[in-house]
C-alpha cells in the first residue's frame, strides 16, 4: 500500500484532504508543521503545503517525489515532483499521485 505524508498547517485542508485520500486507498500521515513531518520515516510520497520552513522538509525527503499544493501566486523555483495550484480538484490530486508512483 502506498503511503503518503500530507503536511499542512490548516487543520480543515489537513483532515479533509486525508479523508479523501484515504478513501481512495492511501495509507496517509498528516502532520501540520515540518517539526511533525521530519519524526515520519517511512512514506512513498509528501503532499505539502508552503508552510513555514518549507525549505528544510524538502531538502531532508531525499529522492521522494514531493506535490507542493499551494494557494500563492507566485512559487519559487522547488526540487519538486510537481505544483499544483489550490483549490486543487481531487481527480488532478489523484491522478497526479498515481502518475509519481
Amino acid at each position: 500500500m502506498t503511503t503518503l505524508l500530507l503536511v499542512d498547517d490548516d487543520a480543515d485542508q489537513l483532515a479533509m484532504r486525508a479523508m479523501v485520500l484515504e478513501r481512495a486507498g492511501y495509507k496517509v500521515l498528516v502532520a501540520a508543521e515540518v517539526a511533525g513531518a521530519l519524526a515520519y520515516c517511512e512514506f512513498d510520497v509528501l503532499i505539502m503545503d508552503l508552510i513555514e520552513d518549507y525549505l528544510s522538509l524538502i531538502a531532508s525527503i531525499g529522492s521522494r517525489p514531493i506535490i507542493v499544493l499551494t494557494g500563492r501566486g507566485t512559487v519559487p523555483d522547488l526540487p519538486v515532483a510537481r505544483i499544483l495550484r489550490k483549490p486543487c480538484p481531487t481527480r488532478v490530486l489523484l491522478a497526479t499521485i498515481a502518475e509519481l508512483v
